[in-house]
């Protein structure tokens, strides 16, 4: 790829220079000698290289990454055992790493404790990292047996690690590690999951307009989890271009809205916990403006709560608006742009809640649709809401010919305006789903599992025994 005597475009010296750099053991030439080496890479047009030539190449990279963790291995156990950092402002090793080569100190204590564990105890593995036929994943599972087990089971262990390494990628070291501590150390195997158990936690935070979930779980938790998310993780149809991500988190609001919907939750303040909103009515009529939510104090726009009126329960208020604080004429409201802005509200009177859909409606529809309507979506009727085709704000009628069921993916695209559905005319109960590139007719419960009935014009006779 570049000639022995070409100039290395940092320093200028030569690559023989360099060379005899390395066999002096300056570590300035040393330095240079690498760097030279990956300029000349990086600074190569490799678009010209052949296929089997970017495989040569692809290849020897990765395997000069995995020598190149050795030399990093073996030059941090050398300056540790030099005590160079005890005499500088930093005191330690880890310090000195993280301070002069910006390393995260959990990065910078990784990196120290392997070169101990590898210049102490375990040369075997840093050979193999060394001639690249390891990477530093598993270098890291192997050593990490010793702080488990102990030197001395670690170094019986080494050989019969090593070797499944050469052969398997690390998880599958990593799982041996784990079989190796349960067998040798029952107990502490334990210790160590209830150890996880007890760092578990979640947060769940509001930033602006997203909402974040972050957290720990032990493994039995996160088995848990992932057994309950998988069989709701399937794509519902050709259309759907959701990332794994995407359909994992829509999971999970699956399972928490379906709990809820149960209604066997405990109460709080004498309600159902439940997604609750107020919105004016004119607002969910027109789509016009947004609703602030309680929890978070994020402000959505109306025709997002309309989507989430299609099947809710509604406790109506009659209320009055209020004149902003520091006026007396009555209805008084500031102007901001064009926004006005008034006191809030009086209520004057509460309805008793009453739910749009019945639950005799909602069993009719789960006899008609089996699951949501768009064509191709596999969405059980466990995961769908209740939709209402003509909008109830816009007079649309609570009955079975106005309603579909939809999972929570097609209803937040329909009501985006990505595909539409209208009635079949004619014909009582169907509706046809459009885009711009395709008109079909909705999903049912028959094209799912089409019902069998006998031909009674027929008689069926068995033979006699």
């Amino acid at each position: 790829m570049c000639s022995t005597q070409s100039a290395s475009p940092v320093t200028g010296v030569t690559a023989s220079d360099l060379a005899a750099a390395a066999g002096a053991l300056s570590a300035t030439g040393l330095v240079e000698l690498l760097h030279g080496v990956l300029d000349h890479i990086l600074s190569a047009d490799l678009t010209v290289l052949s296929g089997d030539e970017l495989g040569v190449l692809t290849s020897g990279l990765v395997r000069a990454g995995h020598r190149h963790s050795a030399a990093v291995f073996d030059a941090v156990a050398a300056f540790d055992a030099a005590d160079v950092a005890s005499t500088s402002r930093h005191r330690t090793t880890k310090r000195w790493l993280e301070h002069r080569t910006h390393l995260s100190p959990g990065v910078a204590g990784h990196l120290v404790r392997t070169a101990r564990t590898l210049r102490d105890h375990l040369p075997a593995t840093r050979d193999a990292l060394g001639h690249g036929s390891v990477s530093a994943a598993h270098v890291s599972a192997i050593t990490a047996v010793v702080g488990k087990v102990g030197v001395e089971h670690a170094v019986t262990a080494e050989p019969i690690l090593l070797d499944l390494a050469r052969r398997r990628e690390p998880s599958v070291v990593r799982r041996a590690t784990a079989h190796l501590h349960s067998v040798v150390d029952p107990a502490g195997a334990e210790a160590a999951l209830n150890a996880t158990y007890e760092r578990r936690g979640v947060t769940l935070s509001v930033v602006g307009d997203r909402g974040y979930l972050d957290g720990v779980l032990d493994v039995e938790s996160a088995e848990l989890l992932r057994a309950a998310l998988a069989p709701l993780m399937t794509r519902s149809g050709e259309t759907d271009r959701r990332t794994t991500p995407q359909l994992r988190a829509d999971a999970l609001v699956d399972v928490a809205k379906r709990q809820l919907d149960s209604g066997t939750l405990p109460e709080i303040g004498g309600e159902r916990p439940h997604l609750s909103v107020v919105i004016d009515e004119s607002a969910l009529r027109t789509q016009l403006g947004a609703v602030t939510l309680d929890w978070t104090g994020v402000a959505v726009p109306a025709k997002v709560v309309r989507r989430w009126g299609c099947d809710a329960q509604l406790t109506p208020v009659l209320a009055r608006a209020l004149p902003p604080a520091g006026t007396s004429a009555p209805g008084a409201a500031s102007t901001l742009s064009g926004v006005v802005i008034g006191g809030g509200w009086l209520p004057l009177d509460v309805g008793r809640a009453s739910r749009l859909v019945t639950t005799a409606q909602l069993k009719a529809l789960r006899v008609r649709d089996g699951g949501c309507v768009h064509p191709g979506c596999s969405r059980t009727v466990a995961y769908c809401d209740a939709h209402h085709v003509q909008h109830w704000a816009d007079g649309g009628a609570t009955d079975v010919s106005n309603l579909v069921l939809l999972c929570r993916h097609h209803h937040r695209t329909l009501h985006a305006g990505d595909w539409t559905l209208t009635p079949d005319v004619g014909k009582r109960g169907r509706f046809w789903a459009s885009t711009a590139g395709w008109d079909r007719p909705a999903q049912t419960a028959a094209d799912r599992s089409p019902p069998i009935q006998l031909d009674r014009s027929h008689s069926i006779t068995g033979a006699s025994p």
